[in-house]
């Protein structure tokens, strides 16, 4: 059996950028989101909102997705609250997060990270490895707001 090959995919600069720009117009919070993601799914769409309270992006397979089966990964920021999920993640620049494994229920909900920096709580939710999603959040923490 051939194993698929995985590409990482460029999102900021690049995939998300115009994603980036318009939810940045529709909210005051910073945005944080990795750089790029590994994948073998192609092609590969952006889309977000935001208000005064908080923001997400999704990465998706099919343009306006709107739903869980082709949904890739999900970025956001929301004011106050606090990281969640039941395992400890130490994250860069000494920022302490939270693990949250997939759990699944009536439907399921991918594996996520959170963290909380200048009174905003992050997550990244994304169907990958524990790793994979610390490094993505280390990735975002240390380029900072785009």
């Amino acid at each position: 059996m051939l194993a698929s090959a995985l590409a990482t995919v460029a999102l900021l600069p690049g995939l998300l950028t115009p994603t980036v720009a318009e939810v940045n117009e529709q909210t005051p919070l910073p945005i944080l989101a990795p750089s790029s993601i590994t994948t073998d799914l192609s092609p590969l769409y952006g889309s977000g909102s935001g208000d005064r309270r908080g923001y997400q992006i999704v990465l998706s397979t099919i343009e306006d997705c709107g739903a869980n089966a082709c949904s890739l990964a999900y970025f956001s920021g929301t004011k106050g609250g606090r990281p969640y999920g039941p395992r400890p993640a130490t994250l860069a620049n000494g920022r302490k997060g939270r693990y949250n494994p997939l759990s699944c229920g009536g439907s399921c909900s991918p594996p996520s990270i959170t963290w909380k920096e200048r009174g905003v709580v992050y997550e990244i939710q994304a169907d990958t490895t524990r790793s994979r999603l610390v490094k993505m959040a280390n990735d975002a923490i240390r380029r900072g707001p785009r």
